[in-house]
């Protein structure tokens, strides 16, 4: 079973909020012109997807009190993203061993572009920091996405819960290895705080 990508980042949003907001946020995201993937179909042919962002949102639902997941954007793109009051969750198309294998075999394309639209994305929900995390069993990292993300603790509750593993935080993505990734016995958790970008965006201000 595949070990796929995700990344949370650190907003702090609300009910009332989401639901004032939802069409604003939903018209930013399609203004970012992402490119549509290709599915592989059963005749082994590969088809574009098309379309465009879209929202899953039950208002009713979010009256009730155990409602953790307040809202969830899909997309014909790389990229889902779900709301949460005190977190937002980016799920991919990627496994999460690709972070390591851009580096050795496609790095500019992690430090450029896909760099630049998960920053993008989460810019317009207020997040400025993120932290790859991964599903299906994989030591840790699936523990805080489960079992954390996924019922409603906030990104800060969830960093400050994996600086405690004394596991280090590594956002230097050049020195990544492959060879040292052990889905069994995670060694390192990878984040990024976009400083660059963000004091782009401030120079540009």
């Amino acid at each position: 079973m595949a070990t796929d990508l995700y990344i949370i980042s650190n907003i702090k949003t609300s009910k009332e909020e989401v639901v004032r907001n939802k069409d604003i946020y939903l018209k930013k995201l399609k203004a970012l012109g992402l490119g549509h993937i290709s599915i592989c179909q059963s005749d082994n042919t590969s088809k574009k997807l098309e379309g465009d962002w879209w929202y899953e949102l039950n208002e009713e639902e979010l009256k009730e009190l155990g409602c953790k997941e307040l809202i969830y954007f899909n997309s014909p793109f790389e990229f889902d993203v779900s709301l949460y009051e005190g977190c937002l969750e980016i799920s991919t198309i990627y496994k999460y061993i690709d972070l390591y294998d851009w580096i050795t075999h496609d790095g500019e394309y992690y430090k450029g572009e896909f760099r630049n639209k998960v920053f993008e994305i989460i810019s317009i929900f207020g997040g400025t920091e993120v932290i790859y995390l991964a599903d299906n069993g994989c030591d840790k990292l699936s523990k805080y996405l489960e079992l954390k993300v996924w019922e409603g603790v906030s990104f800060i509750d969830v960093k400050n819960e994996m600086k405690q593993d004394n596991v280090p935080f590594r956002n230097d993505f050049n020195n990544l290895n492959t060879k040292n990734l052990s889905y069994s016995n995670i060694s390192e958790y990878l984040y990024d705080d976009f400083s660059d970008l963000i004091k782009n965006q401030n120079n540009k201000l």
